[in-house]
């Protein structure tokens, strides 16, 4: 058993979310920004934590004491279902029949949409609401914790976690749809966790608690460094003499992903070829097609990545920070390797 503490806080600037689907002719809905209904809000204040059981941080956020029950042999192996792009794992929330949910590294918390909140009685923090940032935008949250969640044989109580007060909504009358998010964060790993590897060709999620990362088991490896910069795991990625971080981004159903300030230092402020498609890039902070979004892509003749270099690799420059999307991870076993701040990538 592992006690923790985790700080929930007005600013949550560091969440990133990228999710890429089809919703048939994209370009033929209008899509909107709603609030949550007022009846849904009075519903969530009243799944709301009493404030003696509350300590408030200096910062006028909330501390949380995460508990971390891991199974006796140290570590555990769970399927990957990976989806439309999206590694999800299956989770039991409360008690409640396990439920098949993105494990998004490329976002600090856990995010789930108002009637999801109320559906797995989330227990809700009112007065804390956190301002989130994802990549197409900003958007209100409200701070919630969860009281249990089971993964396989791993149990973990009191998993900090925000409820999304805006909703995107696409379409309209019978046509009308709500773009959901549910994700679990990266501090469900980072917090509890030495390391945490995402076998995309076995289809596996692997998380070592009191056991260190045993090494690669495939014959091709690249290692490299990885951070922990604004709750988030990074590394670093080269072109010619300069160096950016980017961030492992398991959320993200692209590539590489170049943001716009570091393409213009890099001198590609325009030039590429311009990204279309029929359906959204859709997250914290709205919905957009690739050509709202300005998405461009370029061609590098040498890309410095995972510690080696990569001719002719294709890069996407968009919104949001540099990111490494699942487009580019789901060719390879990668390992966040917490305790000794390294990144694992292995294939064959």
């Amino acid at each position: 058993m592992r006690l923790l503490i985790s700080t929930i806080v007005p600013r949550t600037a560091s969440a990133l979310f990228v999710i890429a689907g089809l919703v048939g002719c994209a370009e033929s809905f209008a899509v909107r920004k709603e609030a949550v209904p007022q009846e849904l809000q009075e519903k969530l204040k009243a799944q709301a934590i009493p404030a003696t059981e509350l300590k408030v941080s200096a910062k006028g956020g909330v501390a949380v004491r995460i508990n971390s029950v891991p199974p006796p042999e140290g570590v555990l192996k769970v399927p990957m279902y990976y989806e439309r792009g999206q590694p999800c794992l299956k989770v039991s929330i409360n008690g409640q029949k396990p439920r098949k949910i993105l494990l998004d590294t490329g976002a600090t918390y856990s995010v789930f949409e108002a009637e999801q909140a109320l559906e797995f009685g989330l227990r809700t923090v009112p007065q804390v609401r956190p301002n989130m940032a994802g990549v197409l935008g900003r958007e209100p949250g409200m701070a919630a914790v969860i009281p249990t969640l089971q993964i396989g044989t791993w149990r973990v109580e009191n998993l900090p976690s925000i409820v999304r007060m805006q909703r995107t909504a696409v379409g309209s009358g019978i046509l009308k749809e709500h773009l959901g998010i549910a994700l679990l964060g990266v501090n469900l790993l980072s917090k509890t966790c030495k390391y945490a590897t995402l076998d995309f060709l076995r289809g596996e999620f692997e998380f070592g608690f009191t056991r260190s990362f045993p090494g690669p088991v495939r014959k091709h490896v690249h290692k490299t460094t990885l951070s922990m910069k604004h709750g988030v795991p990074t590394t670093l990625l080269k072109y010619g003499k300069m160096s950016w971080e980017a961030v492992v981004d398991s959320g993200s159903v692209f590539g590489v992903q170049l943001d716009r300030r570091i393409a213009e230092v890099l001198g590609f402020k325009n030039g590429g070829w311009s990204v279309g498609g029929n359906y959204l890039i859709t997250g914290v902070g709205g919905a957009q097609t690739p050509s709202e979004a300005n998405v461009r892509m370029l061609e590098f003749q040498a890309l410095g990545l995972f510690g080696s270099y990569y001719p002719f690799a294709q890069v996407d420059v968009m919104p949001g920070p540099s990111r490494l999307g699942t487009y580019l991870l789901e060719d390879y076993r990668v390992t966040l390797d917490f305790e000794h701040g390294a990144l694992w990538v292995e294939w064959k």
